[in-house]
């Protein structure tokens, strides 16, 4: 009986101790998603809580993980890509800024992106803006560039994002897709 009694208190403090180690691994994960989030102003939007659809290929992954580009560490946000590259075909995907019925509140998306720089060396990829469905402009990016993009959106109820592989990175036939550290509705 005190055999029993002695594995039952043993268990027992294996849990316990497991379920504390729980505790601070899901606080840890917690405050580190504050802190990326905290960058953003008070009433602001993000891209990525758009709920953004595919059109073409790709997805807006909202993210919350460190990338390098141009040998700085970013907190990457969101990227887009097909799971993480850009292929021979662009990748689109549109993002509703505003509900059926509602009038439009941001005035300006501000995009902060690049390449990563452990995959890109050679990659050139260009990143086009669509405002409800009628281009609007593009950026290239390539290895070791952070680009940081103010779209003006006011009055505009849906974007659309399009990734390009223009030329593919050295050690590879398709580019690395596009990371945001930025992605902020005004």
């Amino acid at each position: 009986m005190n055999k029993l009694k002695f594995q039952h208190t043993k268990m027992t403090k294996m849990q316990r101790l497991i379920s504390g180690f729980l505790t601070v691994a899901v606080l840890a994960l917690a405050t580190d998603l504050v802190q990326a989030q905290r960058q953003r102003p008070r009433g602001a939007g993000s891209l990525g809580e758009m709920k953004c659809q595919q059109i073409k290929g790709g997805v807006y992954d909202a993210i919350n993980e460190d990338i390098p580009i141009g040998l700085e560490i970013y907190r990457a946000v969101a990227y887009l890509g097909n799971a993480r590259w850009i292929y021979d075909r662009p990748v689109q995907v549109a993002c509703r800024l505003a509900a059926p019925g509602e009038k439009p509140r941001f005035k300006t998306l501000t995009l902060a992106f690049g390449l990563p720089d452990n995959v890109s060396k050679g990659a050139l990829v260009r990143l086009s803006i669509y405002k409800d469905g009628n281009f609007a402009g593009y950026k290239d990016v390539t290895f070791g560039e952070k680009l940081l993009w103010p779209i003006n959106v006011t009055n505009v109820r849906s974007i659309a994002l399009e990734g390009e592989c223009k030329r593919p990175s050295e050690r590879s036939s398709s580019c690395p897709a596009i990371y945001f550290y930025q992605d902020i509705l005004e």
